[in-house]
């Protein structure tokens, strides 16, 4: 499946004629829509594996590190989600001011973020503990919390561990 990210020129150069190529390139790309199509758009988000659901592909086949947000509303459902950064196989730079800027234009309740390790290994580094911390303390400022922050792998994911407080005043926001 990490074919899904390569064009047509990259696998059939030399094969295919230009134009064969560009036809390939567009329905590769119309594969790559419809296997993270919004199914889930105001879904409860109550956890780790209702984000991956949402995700899990785009994540899953990314071959360098994306950041994402998902937005959520005052029930903790999903309005949306945006890939933030793309950066590279063992890093990328996010800024609490690119996740906040999208969290405030889609009229955001709370956010989860989440994003991948190429590598295969979900265990969160120093630096994904350090931004999970910035990105706290900007949504308490803002009033948007962080619920969570989710880091995935090939072998699975993990959770940063936000403290349940948030994710309770998210879901009692439905009472």
């Amino acid at each position: 499946m990490a074919g899904l990210y390569a064009t047509g020129s990259e696998l059939f150069e030399g094969i295919l004629s230009r134009k064969a190529c560009q036809r390939l390139d567009a329905i590769l790309d119309l594969c790559r829509r419809l296997l993270v199509a919004p199914r889930w758009v105001r879904r409860r988000v109550d956890g780790p594996e209702a984000v991956l659901r949402m995700l899990g592909h785009e994540l899953a086949l990314c071959p360098v590190e994306s950041f994402w947000v998902v937005h959520l509303d005052a029930r903790g459902r999903a309005i949306g989600t945006t890939c933030v950064a793309r950066g590279t196989l063992t890093s990328c730079l996010v800024h609490p001011r690119e996740v906040f800027a999208l969290a405030l234009r889609a009229r955001a309740a709370s956010v989860v973020v989440v994003h991948n390790h190429p590598s295969g290994d979900p265990t969160p580094s120093a630096e994904d503990e350090r931004l999970t911390e910035r990105l706290t303390q900007a949504g308490e400022i803002l009033g948007i919390p962080v619920v969570d922050h989710i880091v995935v792998g090939t072998s699975g994911y993990r959770s940063l561990g936000i403290p349940c407080e948030r994710i309770v005043t998210t879901r009692s926001a439905e009472s």
